[in-house]
């Protein structure tokens, strides 16, 4: 015999299923599936997170393994050990960081360009899917409304670093 929790009332109105932070958590989730995959689909020799790893490295350029991890929303000792194998594979190099010899930068080589071309191919796909039956008004005015809350949001966390940092 099962038994369903049900919250008090007035614990129920104040999380909302579709608010802003869980529609996002619940898109981000869904993409980050679906692209998966479709990188199965394409063939790409590396996992996922690896190829996640590649194309954000094709998206900021070269830089330093700290500041990837960042981006990816990833600890650093995992993004260590994606570009290990990243290195091993020939897609990376990294080299020290002349102005921190401690740090790495982390850059692309020839052959992760031929890669992010199969990654790319299973990216739109994944979009593809995922912009079912919108209009292009519609995708754009998500767009325009994403990109400005990414702002906001990027705008909050400097400021709030910068305060801390003071």
């Amino acid at each position: 015999m099962s038994t369903t929790i049900t919250p008090p009332p007035s614990e129920t109105k104040l999380i909302d299923p579709d608010s802003l932070g869980f529609l996002i958590g619940d898109i981000a989730r869904l993409m980050r599936g679906n692209f998966e995959r479709e990188i199965e689909k394409v063939g790409v020799p590396v996992t996922t997170s690896e190829a996640r790893v590649l194309v954000h490295m094709a998206r900021c350029g070269a830089a330093r393994q700290n500041v990837l991890a960042e981006y990816l929303g990833l600890a650093p000792m995992s993004v260590t050990g994606f570009l290990d194998n990243l290195e091993r594979a020939g897609l990376v190099v990294r080299a020290p960081d002349p102005a921190d010899r401690r740090a790495k930068i982390v850059t692309l080589t020839e052959a992760a360009q031929v890669l992010l071309d199969r990654i790319a191919i299973a990216g739109q796909q994944a979009r593809a899917r995922a912009l079912a039956g919108l209009t292009d008004d519609q995708v754009a005015a998500f767009k325009s409304a994403a990109l400005a809350i990414r702002t906001n949001l990027e705008t909050a966390r400097t400021a709030s670093r910068t305060e801390a940092g003071s």
